[in-house]
């Protein structure tokens, strides 16, 4: 009796869904020779940053307040000071080189309401020292959980799909599974990063309200991909 075939297949499912929040990557940095001075530079930029985004966020935990607020999270997600000695092409310090202090603060930042993204955009590029760098689209952990399901029973009827191409061109019948391994699952897109240093967003100089520059933008939400693979062997007969 001949052994029946091993056919080794991938199945992949893709779901497009339109994004949900917009991430926004923000830093306020500052460099200069004195410490005090762009230590205080930067906690000023950050108490402003943290006013506005409190205005925008969820008055309290209710469902309402949660729908009708432009923010959905935010968070202060790193400190940083650094400082270093000037030093010339081959590494050795300048004669008389002063110190150079540097201060970073980032935060976290993620949009619900994105008919109010780029007027918040502009807001924040007004503040001294402030670089957003960019923004990413995303789902909710709901959204995502909620589609789980559905792509692995996905990924896997394309995996059977393909095993039976497969022995039907090669005059076999029977098919059935012997092995399931999931290989990957996730949310991607990859146009989802939007470089915003074109629009004007860093704000490492003086500029003043009327600066065309900073007109409010308008931001289109990509559709975000969910995906799963697995691996698959069969046998057929």
């Amino acid at each position: 009796m001949v052994a029946p075939l091993t056919i080794a297949v991938t199945g992949t499912a893709i779901i497009p869904k339109r994004a949900e929040r917009a991430l926004l990557d923000v830093e306020i940095s500052a460099t200069g020779f004195s410490r005090a001075f762009i230590s205080a530079e930067v906690q000023l930029s950050c108490r402003r940053l943290e006013d506005i985004l409190r205005k925008i966020s969820p008055a309290n935990d209710s469902q309402l307040a949660r729908e009708s607020a432009t923010i959905a999270h935010w968070s202060m997600t790193s400190l940083k000071t650094t400082s270093h000695l000037p030093t010339d092409q081959y590494g050795t310090v300048l004669k008389n080189a002063q110190r150079v202090y540097s201060t970073s603060v980032s935060f976290d930042i993620r949009i619900r309401d994105f008919s109010k993204l780029g007027t918040f955009a502009s807001q924040v590029s007004t503040l001294p020292y402030t670089l957003i760098h960019s923004v990413r689209w995303a789902l909710t952990s709901t959204t995502r959980q909620a589609y789980e399901s559905k792509l692995r029973a996905m990924a896997a009827e394309d995996a059977l799909e393909r095993a039976k191409d497969y022995a039907k061109a090669l005059g076999l019948t029977a098919v059935w599974p012997v092995e399931v391994k999931e290989a990957q699952w996730g949310s991607h897109d990859p146009n989802a990063v939007m470089k915003v240093q074109e629009k004007a967003m860093d704000m490492r100089r003086p500029v003043s309200d009327s600066d065309p520059a900073f007109a409010d933008l308008f931001f289109e939400p990509e559709e975000v991909t969910m995906s799963s693979r697995i691996d698959c062997k069969f046998e057929a007969e």
